[in-house]
């Protein structure tokens, strides 16, 4: 008797039945048009309809098997939010998608040792091995060439780390093209409308300056450290008074040739998590001024000493008047527990605006996320017109109250915004960013955020076609990208 592994656990108690047979193909459902005078009918379209796999399975466990325990163990394991991979043993290497139907009875499965597990597939197909293609130049092109042997088209993921700037990327597979951009001609002038002066990727504490006493209304204290060669964590908190936010500083000041800097961008990836519901703490990102006066706060915070609820906090003037932005949970009181995401402010003129995301589990795609806005037509707060000098970075624990268990800066990146003219046309990415187009999830992003809004219309987003595939990204010299994808058979 064989069995299947689901959502990457098999259970041997568990065995199918003799005799089970799979559907050859998922099932399809042909749409005619019959009119008066023409003879049968006309075929419209054919759908492929979800995948039902009812299968007869029988558990054999020891007599002496607690089967209340046994009930829950297969409970936990059969029920997914989403569908998983389920694979069975007499083809090991095919992968349907599945959820399992809420109709099977686990009572009577476990009391009489039979029953039918029915999944459902809502993406009908059959899946082969994940297949990863490097593209590398080849006549003057950045390109990769594959038979696909699935019986039907499959969505890749394509990502790509830039090793060079562009206004423009595309993706092309015979006559099909994806694009974000627009390719520039020879009289156009490309220039950087975002113009990258920092990005430490905190493997390093020699260019940063440890802070001493009072910055904004934090004591700090202690000292940081790099953790394992990849972020900033602390080392101590030091000590501070029972109603104090304390803990170690650093700064750096923004490098910069071409005068004040007034309009600015600045994203910082965080890790901030706490285990338990008595920790407290925040990591911290501050824009200061040449006299080290906080021009505006960006903090992951958790501010409640008995509960584990993050805030994502956005302060305007954390000194005098204190322009409070956002102190948010997100949709859910623990959207941003256990976050691992980025935060990001920029200002041009007298607009701000902030972005807070956690990224999705498992990737640094932006997944819970909100933007807030705050236009400051009269002038009323001063830090609107301050320029910015200098990057500080913290984290911090309340009075005695215990710290949380992951406090990390892991990336800083800060851009001076320049104002184009008519007839200058902008880079999109810069050299070190990263982009990931998802053909499945319709979704094109930028270093994890959302670039949708620079996609071509008229481009559609790249399929690996059933047969040949020749696939060309341009510019050539854009960088190193690979192309991920799974055959699918009907």
């Amino acid at each position: 008797m064989s069995s299947f592994k689901f959502n990457n656990e098999r259970k041997n108690y568990i065995q199918i039945a003799k005799g089970w047979k799979r559907s050859t193909w998922a099932p399809l459902k042909r749409n005619f048009l019959s009119t008066p005078g023409y003879p049968g009918a006309r075929l419209l379209n054919t759908q492929t309809e979800m995948r039902v796999l009812s299968i007869p399975v029988g558990i054999i466990v020891p007599d002496d098997t607690d089967l209340e325990m046994v009930k829950e163990e297969i409970a936990s394991w059969l029920i997914t939010d989403q569908p998983v991979e389920l694979i069975f043993d007499v083809e090991p290497n095919r992968t349907y998608l599945a959820v399992v139907d809420d109709s099977f009875d686990l009572d009577e499965f476990v009391t009489l040792g039979i029953g039918t597990l029915t999944f459902i597939c809502p993406m009908p197909y059959k899946l082969g091995p994940v297949q990863k293609k490097t593209l590398a130049i080849a006549n003057g092109d950045l390109k990769t060439s594959f038979l696909n042997k699935g019986s039907v088209e499959s969505n890749p993921i394509i990502d790509i780390k830039v090793g060079a700037q562009s206004p423009y990327l595309d993706v092309w597979n015979d006559d099909e093209y994806f694009r974000i951009g627009y390719p520039t001609g020879v009289k156009t002038r490309v220039v950087k409308q975002n113009d990258r002066l920092i990005w430490d990727e905190m493997t390093n504490l020699t260019i940063w300056e440890a802070i001493t006493g009072k910055i904004g209304i934090y004591k700090s204290s202690g000292a940081m450290k790099v953790w394992q060669g990849y972020a900033f964590t602390p080392d101590s908190y030091g000590t501070g008074a029972n109603d104090e936010w304390h803990g170690p500083f650093m700064k750096r000041t923004i490098p910069n040739t071409s005068g004040v800097i007034q309009d600015f961008k600045i994203d910082v990836q965080m890790n901030f998590q706490s285990e338990h519901w008595n920790r407290m703490g925040k990591t911290v990102v501050m824009l200061l001024d040449a006299n080290d006066n906080v021009i505006v706060e960006l903090a992951m915070a958790d501010e409640y000493m008995s509960h584990e609820m993050t805030t994502a906090q956005a302060i305007i003037d954390p000194g005098s008047s204190r322009k409070w932005i956002a102190d948010e949970m997100g949709m859910y009181s623990d959207t941003f527990n256990d976050f691992r995401g980025h935060v990001s402010v920029a200002r041009r003129g007298k607009e701000w605006s902030f972005y807070f995301a956690k990224y999705r589990k498992n990737t640094e795609i932006d997944d819970a996320s909100f933007v807030r806005t705050w236009r400051d037509n009269s002038d009323s707060n001063p830090m609107t017109a301050r320029p910015v000098a200098k990057i500080a970075v913290g984290c911090i624990a309340y009075g005695a109250n215990p710290p949380v268990d992951v406090a990390f800066i892991e990336d800083v990146k800060f851009w001076k915004i320049n104002t184009l003219t008519i007839d200058e046309t902008p880079y999109i990415f810069d050299i070190g960013d990263k982009i990931q187009i998802d053909t499945e999830r319709s979704l094109v992003t930028i270093n994890g955020t959302n670039a949708i809004a620079l996609k071509d219309i008229f481009s559609s987003f790249p399929v690996i076609k059933r047969g040949q595939n020749a696939v060309i990204i341009r510019p050539a010299n854009v960088g190193i990208a690979e192309l991920t994808y799974r055959e699918r058979f009907r």
